[in-house]
């Protein structure tokens, strides 16, 4: 019985923070590098992103920085044009749509060497009513269980 309970109440805390953002700490601890412990994208690959979620950078003013650009100019390491850059050493951006975005370092060489990274947000799911009364459901009737149970 106590484990029914642990499972409903994960299943809605699972649908409660679904409409939460999320702070994604890139390079963990390490943070925004030149010679990082791990590829970017291979970090990238394990998480998924969603609208709203933020990347927070983090790397030594003056010495780097973060360049949101093109997909060309992240493939040739471009930094002459970027769409935006950051270099305040504690850098946050907001997904605000779903799709792909290509981040590299504004530092000499340092893309070369693999400070890049490709960022692919999930796509929004439109909600319907249907949607709605499902998750309504759910949550009444795992209300009703809980009650049940205690």
């Amino acid at each position: 019985m106590a484990s029914t309970a642990m499972v409903l109440v994960g299943v809605l805390l699972g649908l409660v923070s679904s409409g939460w953002a999320y702070e994604f700490h890139v390079g963990g601890s390490h943070g925004w590098v030149e010679h990082p412990h791990e590829k970017y994208n291979g970090w990238a690959e394990r998480n998924r992103f969603q609208v709203n979620d933020t990347l927070l950078f983090k790397y030594k003013p003056g010495k780097d920085s973060v360049l949101l650009v093109t997909e060309a100019a992240y493939k040739s390491c471009d930094v002459t044009n970027p769409i935006q850059s950051y270099t305040d050493g504690n850098s946050v951006f907001k997904f605000d749509r779903s799709g792909p975005f290509f981040f590299i370092s504004g530092a000499d060489d340092h893309c070369k060497r693999g400070q890049r990274l490709i960022v692919v947000v999930l796509a929004i799911r439109p909600a319907s009513s249907a949607s709605g009364l499902a998750v309504s459901g759910v949550y009444l009737g795992a209300m009703a269980a809980m009650a049940l149970l205690i």
